[in-house]
């Protein structure tokens, strides 16, 4: 098992209610300094407690979604994912016609972002869902309760 699958695995299916930064740091698989600057930019919000400094589990997975991918996520994770994933979450595949050059836009977009068209589209998806979210809680069951993970 690579050491990314391992950590995917670890964060998602052995989660704990806060981790250490140090800890925090190699499960991402950064230096501690380099985490603690992602801290300072506001990326990551941390909490002071006995033990020190830690981040909370829905904070890091916030973050961590957004330097892994979640088909990596869902790939590491395997059949575990559906445990640890909301079922509105969770990848699906959608085939769709539309005029070509939003397809040459997405196309473009990702290139330029070194992300997939998938990804691309993912992320624009978000913006429309947000703005509906409200709609969308009342009309479709678990949509608030998938919305609002990983709190």
């Amino acid at each position: 098992m690579t050491t990314t699958i391992s950590k995917i695995r670890q964060l998602f299916l052995q989660a704990k209610p806060t981790y250490l930064i140090p800890v925090a740091a190699t499960l991402l698989g950064m230096d501690e300094r380099e985490l603690r600057r992602w801290m300072e930019s506001g990326e990551l919000e941390g909490a002071e407690t006995d033990e020190g400094l830690v981040l909370p589990w829905p904070e890091l997975v916030s973050f961590a979604m957004e330097f892994w991918s979640q088909e990596a996520v869902e790939q590491a994770l395997g059949a575990d994912g559906a445990a640890a994933l909301p079922e509105l979450l969770r990848l699906t595949d959608l085939e769709v016609r539309i005029p070509r050059i939003e397809v040459v836009a997405l196309e473009r977009l990702a290139a330029r972002d070194e992300e997939s068209v998938s990804a691309v589209l993912a992320r624009e998806l978000r913006d429309l869902v947000s703005v509906h979210s409200q709609w969308l809680s009342q009309e479709v069951p678990g949509f608030a309760r998938a919305l609002a993970w990983p709190e």
